[in-house]
């Protein structure tokens, strides 16, 4: 066939052209119709199909993670009363301002106890901090090496919550007596016990 041949033919008589010209032309015009046909109704189907094979993986994802909560929830129950129980131990250890002139009759006893002798003891300013207001202390006082060492230990055991933060041990004297100065906090939680 020649380009005259091309020239020739009228889209009116497209039933009577040569075959390969019709099936060029019906391959093209299927080519255009699938291609409309996918843009207009197909595409949109095929991106909410796949949101929805997203949000299927999402929901199974969250109700495994509910089975395993409502499964496991007789151990976070337990789990919760033991916190609970934790919680409001920890929160006794903190003093309220009825207790803070008792805290500090407590560290007194315990310094007499170990045979020390007290320069000072004083509280310092009250600090707010996020959850809670540290009580800081300054405590000055004297003695040997083993009645220091034996107050230490005895802080520890004491039933409130006592930071040390910072010590300054230095010799008094050549009779081996130490001073020492220690800056220490405890804590008080007004908030919790509010709520309880």
């Amino acid at each position: 066939m020649s380009t005259m041949n091309l020239n020739e033919l009228d889209i009116n008589e497209l039933p009577f052209w040569p075959a390969p010209f019709r099936i060029v032309v019906l391959v093209i015009i299927a080519a255009i119709v699938l291609g409309l046909g996918h843009y207009f109704v197909i595409a949109d189907q095929v991106k909410a199909y796949n949101r929805e094979q997203a949000r299927e993986k999402t929901l199974r994802n969250d109700y495994r993670t509910k089975y395993q909560t409502a499964v496991n929830l007789p151990e976070y129950r337990k789990q919760l009363a033991q916190l609970t129980g934790d919680l409001e131990t920890l929160l006794a250890m903190l003093p309220n301002d009825d207790e803070t002139p008792k805290l500090i009759d407590d560290i007194t006893a315990v310094g007499m106890q170990s045979g020390l002798n007290f320069d000072r003891i004083e509280w310092i300013s009250p600090q707010s901090r996020e959850f809670y207001t540290a009580l800081p202390m300054r405590i000055e006082l004297r003695g040997n090496y083993h009645q220091i060492g034996s107050f230490v230990g005895k802080i520890a055991g004491l039933h409130r919550i006592i930071s040390v933060k910072d010590f300054n041990l230095l010799v008094r004297d050549e009779s081996g007596t130490l001073n020492l100065s220690i800056s220490a906090e405890t804590y008080r939680q007004q908030t919790l016990r509010a709520s309880k």
